[in-house]
């Protein structure tokens, strides 16, 4: 090796031995007087494969060494950014955009079908392809726990195989909604019970929630009478705070909640 090599072989070996002693890359850049850019790029790799240079003095990129890899990693649809990632830990020593022009030529001269993207349902497809694929978005999962909305049968059931936490939560919605339908006391101290030890957590810091003001909820469950309206009133005058930001102060701000009142 040339002196040139050498020392960046040295420096090589120093900031691997570092890094793998537990130094952070802040103190290996004051220790070394580096840069980050060194450091990442000389984290891991071949030492004697990354400080070789050519006879005129310009670094050589060794992706040829990784050919027959390369050529494997796109027939399998591997995303460049991660056939860089690998041949870099087997020693590579260049940059992603070179490996990137070197999987179009090989794309190109080999003819491979590669393509890295995948739709909704995991399925590779080309870029700007659209495969017809039918699924059920979240939101329509949410329609049917919370507005009954109407799903096939057949996504019913696979929905309830793959996520049985749906059941859970659509019995949750549907036995609460039935205290207020009944306007029972009963069955709102049989929910808290029941969902206080459920396996879900949200459901369980629910029923824990309604415990902690049970009286609350109780009287809303039970009486007639409602805080609607003193709830409407504080949005309303919200409302009216919001319009008049920035024009008034309280003074103003008050004539006008009594005069809209």
């Amino acid at each position: 090796m040339s002196d040139a090599e050498k020392r960046r072989y040295d420096e090589i070996v120093r900031i691997q031995t570092y890094l793998a002693q537990g130094y952070s890359p802040t103190t290996i850049r004051v220790l070394l007087q580096t840069t980050y850019n060194r450091i990442r790029r000389y984290a891991t790799g071949d030492p004697y494969k990354m400080c070789c240079f050519d006879r005129i003095g310009v670094k050589r990129v060794n992706y040829e060494d990784y050919r027959e890899d390369i050529i494997n990693y796109l027939r399998h649809n591997i995303s460049f950014k991660d056939i860089c990632a690998r041949i870099t830990v087997d020693g590579y020593n260049g940059k992603p955009t070179q490996v990137k022009k070197y999987c179009h030529k090989l794309i190109a001269e080999l003819g491979i079908e590669h393509t890295s993207k995948k739709n909704s349902a995991g399925v590779y497809i080309k870029k700007n392809q659209k495969i017809d694929v039918h699924y059920v978005s979240s939101r329509d999962i949410f329609d049917y726990i919370w507005s009954d909305k109407e799903l096939d049968l057949q996504d019913i059931v696979y929905i309830m195989e793959k996520y049985p936490h749906v059941f859970d939560i659509l019995q949750c919605v549907r036995d609460f909604r039935n205290i207020y339908i009944e306007k029972s006391a009963v069955l709102l101290r049989y929910f808290v019970t029941i969902y206080s030890f459920s396996p879900i957590k949200q459901l369980k810091s629910f029923a824990s929630g309604l415990l902690r003001d049970y009286d609350a909820v109780k009287n809303s469950v039970t009486s007639e009478l409602s805080n609607g309206f003193v709830e409407g009133i504080n949005n309303r005058i919200k409302v009216i705070k919001r319009i008049m930001y920035g024009r008034a102060k309280l003074n103003l701000l008050t004539a006008k909640i009594l005069h809209d009142s």
